[in-house]
């Protein structure tokens, strides 16, 4: 029935060892090295994609910073131009109030001089109205 033949299970046995020493040193091995450093590679990029992330993060919350604080700069920016501007204004205001003051105290000053100016005239030629009026009336009689 069977006959096992030493001599042909020693051979068989030698090749089969031979084959997988083979198939590992030229297949097995480079294939498991190649397997590894693509793990490797992948963990590295998800660790790269984790710093970009976290990186982009903070250059995120310092863009909103720096937006925070220039929004403040330029609220900061308008105010002290609407105050300069209302400090102008209310100048310009005291220095049109104080002129126009002036002219004012001017103009009343020439009025009262021109009202004695008149006062003075009227009483000097009060005798000759006094007479043309009493040469009217004795026409009139």
């Amino acid at each position: 029935m069977l006959d096992i033949q030493l001599g042909l299970l020693l051979f068989v046995a030698v090749l089969f060892l031979g084959l997988i020493y083979i198939l590992n040193k030229m297949l097995y091995q480079p294939l498991l090295a190649f397997m590894d450093r693509r793990d490797e590679t992948i963990k590295n990029d998800m660790n790269s994609a984790k710093q970009m992330g976290s990186d982009v993060e903070e250059a995120q919350k310092a863009a909103n910073e720096t937006i925070i604080a220039a929004k403040s700069k330029a609220h900061e920016i308008r105010q002290d131009a609407i105050s300069q501007a209302k400090e102008k204004a209310e100048t310009l205001i005291e220095s049109t109030k104080a002129s126009i003051e002036e002219k004012y105290d001017e103009f009343t000053k020439q009025l009262l001089s021109q009202r004695e100016e008149l006062k003075k005239s009227i009483t000097a030629n009060v005798p000759a109205y006094q007479k043309s009026i009493q040469e009217k009336l004795k026409k009139l009689s």
